[in-house]
């Protein structure tokens, strides 16, 4: 039976977006995935240095859902997570952490009801299967890592 990792927390809180791991766009050096994230939807300037700056990515987060969202985000959001999470396991030490889960399915498993990114398990959520993409880029990313090695 395939091992599920599905807790991005405790010993594999550095699955989380969440998780310290600075990333660039080549502008600016983000904390977290988290911020990068968010401030790639932004249209202004001042909404994407807010976000930089955002002492939390809990708060960048909540920042990116107040802001003027770029026209073609529902269409390159997936590009722009992917790229996010290639940055920041290319630093040695959270790529080998990602290539110490074998090939584990991960899973973004969640109880605050993203079903984009991850599968919730709330009552109001039973029933909705996730579609989990946070966790198949981590595996996509794994697995190229893998083969590049």
């Amino acid at each position: 039976m395939m091992m599920k990792i599905d807790k991005f927390d405790g010993e594999f809180a550095f699955l989380s977006n969440f998780y310290d791991s600075p990333v660039s766009d080549g502008f600016t050096t983000f904390p977290t995935v988290e911020h990068y994230f968010q401030a790639a939807k932004a249209v202004w300037v001042k909404d994407y240095d807010d976000i930089q700056h955002a002492k939390t990515p809990g708060e960048a987060k909540r920042i990116g859902r107040k802001i003027a969202i770029r026209g073609d985000w529902e269409f390159i959001k997936l590009d722009v997570m992917e790229t996010a999470v290639r940055k920041k396991f290319a630093i040695p030490e959270l790529r080998e952490k990602l290539l110490a889960t074998g090939d584990a399915e991960l899973i973004e498993g969640n109880w605050w009801h993203d079903n984009v990114w991850g599968d919730c398990s709330c009552d109001k959520c039973k029933g909705i299967q996730g579609q989990n993409n946070l966790g198949k880029i981590l595996m996509k990313v794994r697995a190229d890592i893998k083969k590049s090695l």
